[in-house]
Formats: C-alpha cells, sequence, structure tokens
C-alpha cells in the first residue's frame, strides 16, 4: 500500500469512528484541498445535511469535536462545508521514505496489469524517405506509453511497422532512373539525404509532368503486383539503405521492438484476406474497387483496393492486425498514429469487428509537430532531418556545458551534452497535451531553468553533489522524527502522489501529467533546499534527516525520468 493510500484509509477510519452508524464515508469522498494551507485531505459533508437536518457547515463543525487526533492525523478543522485534515509531517515522512528506500528503483510500480498483455505498435517511418523531427513525437509517446504499461504490471509487446512500398518508393525509384542513372551511389551518410532529395524532385515532377504522374503509377502497380523487373534490384538496395538508417535511429533512441513488421510483407496475404471477406459479403466492389460499406457505423466507406488494383494502408492493416494476433495473443493492441489518421483508424476497427476480431483496439492519437511556418512535409521537402536537429542540439548543449565548465575534459562534457539534449528532445515532445500541436522552440527546450528536460536534468544532478557532501557516517543519526517545516511536508506530499500519477497515467495516456508533475517536484525541491537549511542545518539529526529526505526526492525523479527515456546524469 502506498504511503498516500495509508495517509487516506488512516483519515477514513477516523471520520467512520466519528460518524459511527450515521454515515460509511468511501475513500473517494476525500478530496485535495485547493491550497496547501487548507490541508493534506478535505471531506465534504453536503452528503450528510439530508440525514442530518443540519447545513453542510454545521455538520462540519460538529464532526470535527468528534475526530481524534492521533497517528497521522496531526489537526483537523472545519472549513464551511469541509472538514479539513493536516497531516503529521515526521510520521507520514517516515512511511515516505521507508517506501522509497525499500522499493527504490521500483517506486510506482504496481501490478494492475499482471498477467495482462498489451501490444503497442509504434515507430512506423515510412522506407525511401527521412526520419525527422516529425516522427519523434510518435517514437517517444510510443516508448514511454510500453513503459508506463511496464511499469504498472503488463507485459508489453512493442512492434513497429514500416512501410516499405507505398508510392512515396514509386517516386523514388522512378526519380533515380530518370535523373540519377549515371550517378555514383552516395556514401552511407548520404544516402538518407539523397533519398529524400529524390522523393521531392519527383513530387514536384508528378505536380507539373502529367507523363511523370502515369509513369510513377506505373512503376507503383508494378511493385506492388510483385512485377518488379528492372526496378526490382534498385528496390532492394534503396530498401536496404533505409532499413539500416532506420534502424540506427532507433538503437540511439533507445527504441527496441519484438517484432518488425513491413508492408511488402501484407501484399499476397491481403489479396486473398480480401477474396474471403468478398465471399462473407463483409466486402464488396464498387466502381471497380473494393469497400466496406461501413455507414451504419457512420464511417462513410473503407476503401480497400483501388480501381487500378493498387492497395490501400487500410487493406494492408487487416492481415497485420491477424498477424499480431496469432504471434502474441495480446488482450489489447493500441495503435499509436497521428491524430489525422483519426478515421481510418476508426475504419480499420469497424472492419475488424465484422470479421470477428474481438480484442480491444485502441488510437492512441496525437497531433502533428509545426516549424513556425506550418507542418512539415517531406513532399515539399521543407522538413528538418533529424540528424540535423540532433546535432544542433547537441552543439548547443556542448556550447553551453563548456561556459559552465572549462575545466572538464572532452569525453565529460560530450557524454553531458548529448544527455542534456536528449533530454531537451524528449521532454519537448512529451511535456504537451497530446491533442495539441507543438511548435517545437529549441531554445526554450534547452532552458536550464524553464519546464524543460534540462532543468529536470540540473535538479537531480543538484541532488547529488548535495549527497556527495554529507558524509555517509552522518547519516547514521537520522531519527526521521525531525522533519516539521512546510517545504518538508509539501515535499513529502508530493513524493507521496508519485505512484498514482504512475497508475492515473498509464490508464488515460495523458503522458504531459507524468511530464508536469516531475516539474512540480523539481521545482518544490528547489523551494524546499533554498528555505530550509540541510547542509548547514542546527543539528546532526536534522541534517540526516533532511539529507534522507534529498536522497529519496532523487531516487524519485530518477524513476519519473526513467519512464520518459531520459538518462540521468551527476553532473551538469
Amino acid at each position: 500500500m502506498s504511503a498516500w493510500m495509508e495517509a487516506k484509509k488512516e483519515v477514513l477510519k477516523a471520520l467512520k469512528t466519528a460518524l459511527g452508524k450515521q454515515y460509511a464515508p468511501s475513500v473517494d469522498e476525500l478530496e485535495t484541498p485547493p491550497e496547501p494551507r487548507f490541508g493534506d485531505f478535505a471531506f465534504p459533508c453536503f452528503a450528510l445535511a439530508k440525514g442530518w437536518k443540519k447545513s453542510p457547515v454545521e455538520i462540519a463543525v460538529e464532526l470535527v469535536g468528534h475526530i481524534e487526533i492521533k497517528g497521522l492525523i496531526r489537526k483537523v478543522e472545519p472549513r464551511g462545508p469541509y472538514i479539513n485534515f493536516f497531516l503529521d509531517t515526521a510520521r507520514f515522512g517516515k512511511i515516505v521514505v521507508e517506501q522509497i528506500e525499500q522499493e527504490k528503483t521500483a517506486y510506482g510500480h504496481s501490478v494492475s496489469g499482471a498477467d495482462k498483455s498489451v501490444l503497442v505498435e509504434y515507430a512506423q517511418p515510412n522506407t525511401h524517405k527521412e526520419i525527422h523531427v516529425g516522427h519523434l513525437r510518435n517514437f517517444f509517446v510510443g516508448y514511454t506509453t510500453t513503459k508506463l504499461l511496464e511499469t504498472v504490471g503488463y507485459r508489453v509487446i512493442p512492434v513497429t511497422y514500416t512501410n516499405d512500398l507505398g508510392m512515396h518508393v514509386a517516386k523514388c525509384l522512378w526519380a533515380m532512373k530518370k535523373f540519377h542513372v549515371k550517378e555514383v551511389d552516395p556514401s552511407k551518410e548520404e544516402r538518407s539525404a539523397f533519398l529524400g532529395k529524390v522523393y521531392t524532385e519527383a513530387t514536384q515532377a508528378s505536380e507539373t509532368d502529367p507523363n511523370a504522374k502515369e509513369e510513377i503509377s506505373a512503376v507503383f502497380q508494378a511493385l506492388e503486383s510483385g512485377k518488379r523487373g528492372p526496378f526490382l534490384s534498385l528496390w532492394k538496395k534503396t530498401r536496404k539503405w533505409s532499413i539500416e538508417e532506420i534502424k540506427g535511429v532507433f538503437k540511439e533512441l533507445g527504441l527496441i521492438f519484438q517484432a518488425w513488421y513491413y508492408e511488402s510483407d501484407f501484399i499476397e496475404s491481403s489479396h486473398l484476406l480480401i477474396e474471403d471477406l468478398k465471399h462473407r459479403q463483409v466486402a464488396r466492389l464498387s466502381e471497380g474497387a473494393t469497400i466496406v460499406d461501413l455507414s451504419e457505423e457512420k464511417l462513410g466507406v473503407n476503401l480497400l483496393v483501388r480501381s487500378d488494383g493498387t492497395l490501400l494502408y487500410n487493406a494492408k492493416d487487416l492481415p497485420l492486425a491477424m498477424r499480431k494476433e496469432e504471434e502474441f495473443h495480446p488482450q489489447r493492441s493500441l495503435y499509436v498514429v497521428d491524430v489525422r489518421q483519426s478515421l481510418a483508424m476508426q475504419q480499420l476497427f469497424a472492419t475488424l469487428k465484422r470479421m470477428g476480431f474481438q480484442k480491444e483496439l485502441t488510437h492512441l492519437s496525437y497531433d502533428f509537430v509545426t516549424l513556425k511556418e506550418g507542418a512539415m512535409s517531406s513532399r515539399k521537402g521543407n522538413i528538418v532531418r533529424y540528424q540535423d536537429f540532433r546535432d544542433s542540439m547537441v552543439e548547443w548543449a556542448h556550447t553551453e556545458t563548456q561556459k559552465r565548465h572549462t575545466d572538464w575534459k572532452q569525453t565529460k562534457m560530450e557524454k553531458v551534452a548529448r544527455a542534456v539534449a536528449f533530454s531537451a528532445m524528449r521532454f519537448g515532445m512529451l511535456r504537451q497535451d497530446l491533442s495539441k500541436p507543438i511548435v517545437f522552440d529549441m531554445e526554450e527546450a534547452l532552458s536550464f531553468d524553464g519546464f524543460s528536460g534540462p532543468y529536470l536534468l540540473y535538479t537531480y544532478a543538484r541532488i547529488q553533489s548535495i549527497l556527495r557532501k554529507v558524509e555517509r557516517r552522518s547519516l547514521e543519526k537520522r531519527n526521521m522524527s525531525s522533519w516539521k517545516t512546510e517545504q518538508e511536508h509539501q515535499l513529502f506530499v508530493t513524493l507521496a502522489s508519485y505512484p498514482h500519477v504512475v497508475f492515473q497515467t498509464a490508464q488515460d495516456f495523458h503522458l504531459d501529467r507524468l511530464a508536469q508533475y516531475l516539474f512540480e517536484l523539481c521545482k518544490q525541491f528547489s523551494v524546499f533546499y533554498h528555505e530550509v537549511p540541510v547542509l548547514q542545518a542546527e543539528t546532526a539529526e536534522q541534517m540526516a534527516d533532511r539529507a534522507t529526505l534529498v536522497a529519496v526526492t532523487g531516487q524519485t525523479i530518477k524513476n519519473g525520468l526513467s519512464i520518459l527515456g531520459i538518462q540521468t546524469i551527476e553532473e551538469m
């Protein structure tokens, strides 16, 4: 049982004793007051008014006189129609500390998802295109979602699905044959940028030249039909380039998958499945195309096969769902896909349901990342490549680190700069409500004193610096009874709420809640450290107790950052 729940139950027990058989309050009725000065818990008396034939204000005053002050309860007072409960800082703090010290990296973990499995599909980059800033939100949302679910006990199966056979591939191959046939292959470092340039060339040509559009369409049909002819070897070579690039980025970002799926593996199975759906009257022909009529679900028409015989994305997602079920048997599947695909996701789920697929399917959507001039587009060529973005972030972080630590060795400076840059990337993408777009501001994301990843890293590093100054022997003098200040109290309250924040975030996937929590925890720690002496405490016992509070705060920050995929550093 968490410290917070233990405190709630003790407050509830005191209420039940005071109320006797007149009313049985539940733990859900205990509210969090709007301000710390109103206590730690508030019990509303409105539900008692009818039975007691008194106003809630009168009831609150009367009940307070019957509540026993003992254990974790330090004070009880009426405030309007509420009874406010104040916890004893030292006693409550001792429970919080003991739980964090015992659980360490497992603090915040639970078993609510035990014996349940969830498959999370995320990171769906296309081959023959560059990975850019816009992809990062998907990567980090998917990663954090898997970590959250693991933290609350689920068996999580992360998978990735790569589109290696779409119209974008046809455009690249056509343009390479048309404009670059005599060119020497680019170096490994230049391949991604080269494919991006070729794709943009093909897109621009198809928008102005009808012949180019027809030729690209013919290439696409040949690729999908398996009759790849002169394009087969080029497709294999450039596909290999892209997959190597994708795997390199995934490795750098710590993205690990149990299965890799490729669109090209589902062409034949898609056609076979669609024929079966037509036979079962789930799908039908309409003006030469194959559709699933979802008008009953108010989802329009799910177009599976175009009139030219080529497949749409949703067609290939059907056998993919079957493959996932055969290989992993998850009780639930999450699709981390941007909000622009919401209708397509609903149509996919509705079609699977008509096929008899009964497992729980969830679309975890997010809005896109924009530049100041608008949304990024590979088609227009106005993207910010991941590698360029990363290098700019690392360079800025390196410059700032160098200013602060001119005496550091280059290797140490580079390690810290990368940690700072990657924390800025991840936190910058996760701190925003998923339903809102992100206009990524590099300077703001890299700030050392704002709502940013580097600020959280700085707080953690500062905590480690404090602890290095505390002699290990002095910690033996702690008695965990000297905590009395309001700053200590609020820090304990925030630390105690961490398991609930993690649990709640794993339920509704409001990932910004965890980011906001960590920011608030770091701010509270800063207030505590500025206003309450630690290293200069009046007594050895006070110093030991406060150093203990510093240590468990650091552990909690580290645990939360780990879920976000942010690695901590000892110095900054």
